[in-house]
């Protein structure tokens, strides 16, 4: 195995006896072609259920790459006897969230991602989501009649509601174009960033993030890496108005579980959306056994659909192929100490 520049390379043998690894459901085995063409084992799993830590250490144990495509974790305990490991190819973008970034760069492990492939797909989910909960509309399936008390239970148009966006990159920047242009919302943003280029584009403003909160009828959450948690804290939370509605279909951990609990206690927002939930919290527990009807919680979908599925595949595949292959990959998000 040859090693220079970040990049790994197997010679001849070496490919040809070495095991890569796919995890996750909904992954088309005909697009995993390249990897048999390099003569490698390919072996699946995590198709029905997510693959325990000790499960994984086992199939990492003699694996070279490893495409995760899955909701596992890959802990310390994961990587523990996977010495021949050289490459991780994360499936989506927020691969802090399911990789030990430490233990990776202990083991001189490449991690790549796939930027730029779910971009329609999690602003098409978002968009239906700020509707689902404005309209309360899974309040409404299966009844015949809406049992409204009176006028003050009945819901407001989109175009009435004022939205603001944490985080103005990719995605961000798709769901205000579809908020301004499709449907005529007042849209402003908050990003680390100011970004001057979309304002003029899209017609939207910008502002602090706790004057956004105070603006906001509906806040959505759209950043998520290491630097983003607990970016949603009570500070923030306590400036949305009584009534709000908070969409987080970025990372659950941007949002301080504890904070967002009094604030659905405390009336100041309505209804929280979340698409993947936090993991090992015990107040995460409590608020779906405290406020269940109120809080809309999905299974980490919003970027799962057959094309954005298929653009993330070919794309973690072709930085498996090229890094084993010796070549550089645009994709690396984590070189080691190589």
């Amino acid at each position: 195995m040859d090693v220079a520049g970040g990049e790994v390379a197997l010679t001849g043998a070496a490919v040809g006896a070495a095991k890569i690894v796919v995890s996750g459901a909904g992954i088309d085995e005909r697009l995993l072609a390249p990897l048999h063409g390099l003569g490698c084992r390919v072996v699946s799993i995590g198709r029905k259920e997510t693959p325990t830590a000790q499960a994984l250490r086992h199939e990492l144990a003699d694996a070279v790459a490893y495409l995760h495509g899955g909701e596992e974790v890959v802990s310390e305990e994961a990587l523990e006897l996977a010495d021949g490991l050289r490459v991780i190819a994360f499936l989506g973008i927020g691969y802090e969230t399911f990789i030990d970034v430490a233990a990776a760069r202990r083991r001189d492990i490449v991690v790549t991602n796939t930027p730029g492939r779910t971009t329609d797909a999690v602003a098409e989910f978002t968009i239906g989501q700020i509707i689902n909960a404005s309209r309360r509309i899974p309040r409404h399936l299966g009844t015949v009649y809406p049992h409204w008390s009176g006028a003050e239970e009945l819901p407001d148009e989109l175009v009435s509601k004022k939205i603001g966006i944490v985080g103005l990159g990719q995605i961000g920047a798709r769901i205000a174009g579809i908020l301004r242009l499709g449907f005529g919302c007042r849209v402003s943003y908050y990003n680390r960033t100011r970004r001057e280029d979309q304002e003029m584009t899209l017609g939207v403003r910008f502002r602090q993030l706790a004057e956004l909160a105070e603006w906001s009828d509906v806040l959505v959450v759209m950043v998520g890496n290491a630097e983003t948690v607990g970016l949603i804290d009570r500070r923030v939370l306590a400036r949305v108005r009584p009534g709000s509605i908070l969409v987080n279909t970025a990372r659950a951990s941007v949002v301080d579980p504890e904070a967002l609990r009094d604030a659905l206690a405390g009336g100041r927002l309505a209804m929280a959306v979340f698409d993947g939930y936090y993991q090992d919290s015990s107040v995460a527990k409590d608020l779906l056994n405290d406020f269940g009807d109120r809080m809309y919680v999905t299974g980490h979908i919003a970027s799962h659909t057959k094309q954005s599925m298929e653009r993330m595949v070919r794309q973690a595949v072709d930085s498996v192929v090229n890094l084993l292959s010796g070549r550089p990959d645009p994709n690396v998000v984590i070189r080691g100490h190589i």
